[in-house]
């Protein structure tokens, strides 16, 4: 009988770092097994193994397999936070936006091919409502924080086109993502497909509607000064 999905809050927190370091070793040997069997045919008693710990361990800090599942699935999207953030800041918001463009969508992909455990979680996606939904509210905060890109190389899009050109932009490059993992000997190529898919998307909505680029932080400080 498939389990019910389990909060991630039901999981006890480690305290210590070696206890924190633990907890890292048994998700990233869940993901291991569970790219490799499948969620179905994985057993905690294989994850502690591959772990080099007691199955008493992992009882003590997941009460079940789909807590350790969901616990992966949220470890991929703190990570996935941490690596738009090198993104979002005011130096990179004033980089071309093409260049930040194929730069995002480059790490991305680096980071979706070489972590086991998104694969891991897009191979067994049925498994957990709790990813479904982890996925969409973080799709969501990206959109967000990408209209800050579009409002400074496209300042006469009204805020409801805005959204939705940030969602679009958002949405397609986490679609291609996934096609990416799917299909791993055509991942290169769908990544410079998604890179011209998006720049040809952009480039009419950007002429437009602004410049193209809007004046670097240290251009408006050297135009207050005069």
């Amino acid at each position: 009988m498939k389990q019910s999905p389990t909060p991630s809050s039901s999981r006890r927190t480690p305290l210590q770092d070696r206890s924190r370091q633990r907890v890292e070793r048994i998700l990233d040997s869940a993901s291991e097994v569970f790219l490799e069997r499948g969620y179905d045919a994985a057993t905690t008693e294989e994850i502690a193994r591959l772990a080099g710990t007691s199955i008493g361990s992992v009882y003590q800090f997941f009460p079940n397999k789909l807590a350790i599942f969901n616990a992966i699935a949220l470890r991929c999207v703190g990570r996935a936070k941490e690596i738009f953030d090198t993104f979002m800041t005011p130096e990179a918001i004033d980089r071309p936006w093409t260049e930040l463009l194929d730069g995002a969508i480059d790490t991305f992909a680096t980071y979706h091919r070489t972590e086991p455990g998104f694969r891991a979680i897009l191979l067994n996606w049925r498994v957990s409502a709790d990813m479904v939904l982890a996925n969409d509210d973080v799709n969501r905060e990206f959109a967000r924080r990408a209209e800050a890109v579009l409002r400074a190389n496209a300042p006469s899009l009204t805020p409801t086109r805005r959204a939705l050109v940030a969602t679009v932009i958002i949405e397609t490059v986490s679609a291609m993502m996934i096609l990416c993992v799917r299909r791993p000997a055509s991942a290169e190529d769908i990544v410079t497909e998604t890179k011209t898919l998006l720049r040809r998307y952009l480039e009419p909505i950007i002429t437009e509607n602004g410049s193209g680029r809007r004046p670097s932080t240290k251009a408006v400080a050297a135009r207050k000064k005069r």
